[in-house]
């Protein structure tokens, strides 16, 4: 294998889907991994539209809610398997975000995030009020959960390696649609839109794909979350899920492969750390995030990163690159 697929975060991710199983054994923190899992999901397409393409998009947490409710009406009202159901939601909400993605990007900066918290705002109002197509404030109940023949999904160990294999197909795809040609026109539109233009960069059409790719995935991970809890409500589309996502998001570090990961699985984890303190959930959450932002502009993932590269400079000669690159790393000149 060349190194391109062989890599430390692809082991660690490996290494986790192995041993965490055993590690966990049976207990209620299982649940709270399978929903991280899921939201990574998420915030992996949304690290493509913000991280990389650089687009300040608010309205995320839609697209999750879109894709829950698509696949759930899908499969309790027209009885279609929920793997089909969820796949049907996630092309169908492609084709709505394509046609959306016309007139939202011809936004930019601040106009598109108010464009797409907009966005968010009506797809929240509408599911609220959806009556008995959407159940209204009380969602809908009895969603059928995941199932391949006559075997169904109960235990937290099924659900969990099913999500967290996609997580893992996805990690893959998106780190080398990163590593891509694709991906340098993202990153080189997140930079500079004037100059990307100008070394051929179709700036438009790169927008469109990155946009509904990333809301793609969010889709596909609110139908997981459907047939998962097989239980929704509307506080799943609100502005507060969409906030939570950018806080996973930036908690981690945009931009970052595993970023994604690492900040959606520490802010699901820190409500079960702070069990005692509940009322004070919202209130830890500000403190961290804030501390994350003023000490690691990066994310946790850049710590990571930054130790990761250390390690691996440790004991040997260094050329004048990695050494550059070290210190870079370190924010040094």
């Amino acid at each position: 294998m060349t190194k391109k697929w062989v890599s430390w975060d692809l082991a660690c991710l490996v290494l986790f889907i192995i041993i965490a199983p055993f590690l966990l054994g049976e207990s209620y923190f299982f649940e709270t991994v399978n929903i991280a899992g899921i939201y990574a999901i998420a915030v992996i397409g949304l690290n493509l539209i913000l991280g990389y393409a650089g687009l300040i998009a608010l309205g995320h947490a839609g697209f999750f809610g879109l894709g829950a409710y698509v696949s759930a009406y899908l499969s309790i009202h027209l009885n279609v398997h929920p793997f089909l159901s969820i796949l049907l939601s996630c092309i169908l909400i492609a084709m709505f975000t394509f046609l959306i993605a016309f007139p939202l990007l011809r936004l930019s900066g601040y106009f598109l995030a108010l464009g797409t918290l907009g966005l968010g705002v009506v797809l929240f109002t509408l599911i609220n009020s959806g009556g008995e197509i959407t159940g209204g404030p009380n969602g809908l109940a009895n969603i059928p959960g995941f199932s391949i023949g006559s075997y169904q999904f109960h235990s937290f160990h099924d659900h969990f390696y099913l999500i967290w294999i996609t997580v893992l197909i996805i990690f893959i795809l998106t780190k080398n649609l990163a590593n891509s040609r694709e991906g340098r026109a993202m990153k080189a539109i997140h930079s500079d839109e004037g100059a990307a233009a100008s070394f051929g960069v179709n700036v438009f059409r790169f927008k469109m794909k990155v946009f509904v790719l990333g809301c793609t995935l969010g889709a596909l991970a609110g139908g997981y979350y459907a047939h998962y809890m097989v239980f929704i409500s509307p506080d799943i589309v609100s502005m507060h899920n969409s906030i939570n996502m950018l806080i996973m998001g930036f908690l981690g570090g945009l931009g970052s492969y595993l970023g994604p990961i690492t900040g959606t699985f520490v802010f699901q984890i820190i409500p079960q750390i702070s069990a005692l303190m509940e009322d004070y959930e919202i209130l830890i959450k500000g403190i961290i995030f804030l501390l994350v932002v003023l000490f690691l502009p990066g994310g946790v993932q850049s710590a990571i990163d930054k130790v990761s590269l250390s390690l691996s400079l440790k004991g040997r000669k260094t050329t004048p690159k990695e050494n550059r690159v070290y210190q870079e790393s370190m924010g040094k000149e």
